[in-house]
C-alpha cells in the first residue's frame, strides 16, 4: 500500500479513534455521534472525501473534525436498588 492510502481513514473508524481517546481520559465523557458526523460530512461541514457510499477523512484532519463536531449527550445507566 502506498503512503497516500495510509493517510485516509473511514469516517466510522475516525470517530472510533476520537471517542476512544476521550473515554481514556474520562470514562463518563460525552462522545461524538455517528449520525451527526455523517450529517456534517454530507453537508460539507467537515473535510471528507466520498468514495461510493463511504466517507473517508485524512488522519491529519482528526483534530479539526473533533473541533467542529458537537459532543453528544451521555445517558446515565439506571441503577437498580437491590
Amino acid at each position: 500500500m502506498t503512503e497516500e492510502k495510509h493517510d485516509w481513514v473511514h469516517l466510522a473508524d475516525a470517530l472510533l479513534e476520537l471517542n476512544q481517546a476521550r473515554l481514556e481520559k474520562d470514562a463518563t465523557a460525552a462522545c461524538y455521534a455517528q449520525s451527526t458526523a455523517y450529517g456534517f460530512a454530507a453537508a460539507g461541514r467537515i473535510p471528507t472525501e466520498r468514495r461510493g457510499r463511504a466517507y473517508f477523512v485524512r488522519r491529519s484532519d482528526l483534530p479539526l473534525i473533533a473541533s467542529r463536531l458537537p459532543l453528544g449527550r451521555r445517558r446515565r445507566a439506571a441503577v437498580l436498588a437491590v
